[in-house]
């Protein structure tokens, strides 16, 4: 975050020219922000840096896909996991899986492919970011973990 002249960033107790020329005192920071637009200063936000580049342009919307995608499965993994055990117990002794967990696991499943597609239907890197608001932001609607 920086407060930007003419396209280039100013140091906040420091003096600047303008571009006439004309050197302006360092107080300008006390300035309001009212008379910092009117002369040109305007405050400017870091980028994004989960959407966009360090130049404030947007990152490329296929590494966004990718990456998305890639964090939507290994959430997956990692719920589906919590629950390996059931499975792996019903294989080796023949133990009933409760039906909360198969329904959980399901519903996993479901949210993923959700997800996936949601994030594939994006056109626009504004799209993919609309995925990340909300609540539950459409990236992070998970089932809740069963009662068991």
């Amino acid at each position: 975050m920086a407060w930007v002249y003419n396209g280039s960033e100013i140091t906040i107790g420091k003096s600047f020219l303008n571009t006439s020329g004309d050197r302006v005192g360092s107080g300008w920071s006390k300035w309001s922000t009212e008379k910092k637009n009117e002369v040109g200063i305007t405050w400017q936000d870091d980028p994004d840096l989960q959407f966009q580049n360090s130049d404030g342009s947007d990152r490329d919307l296929a590494t966004l896909k990718s990456e998305g995608i890639a964090v939507a499965r290994g959430t997956a993994f990692r719920l589906l996991g919590d629950y390996d055990w059931y499975i792996i117990r019903n294989q080796e002794h023949n133990t009933a899986i409760p039906s909360a967990v198969t329904t959980y696991r399901s519903s996993v499943r479901s949210s993923c492919t959700k997800i996936e597609n949601a994030i594939t239907a994006c056109t626009t890197v504004n799209e993919y970011k609309a995925l990340h608001t909300g609540d539950p932001a459409t990236v992070d609607d998970w089932p809740d973990k069963p009662s068991l």
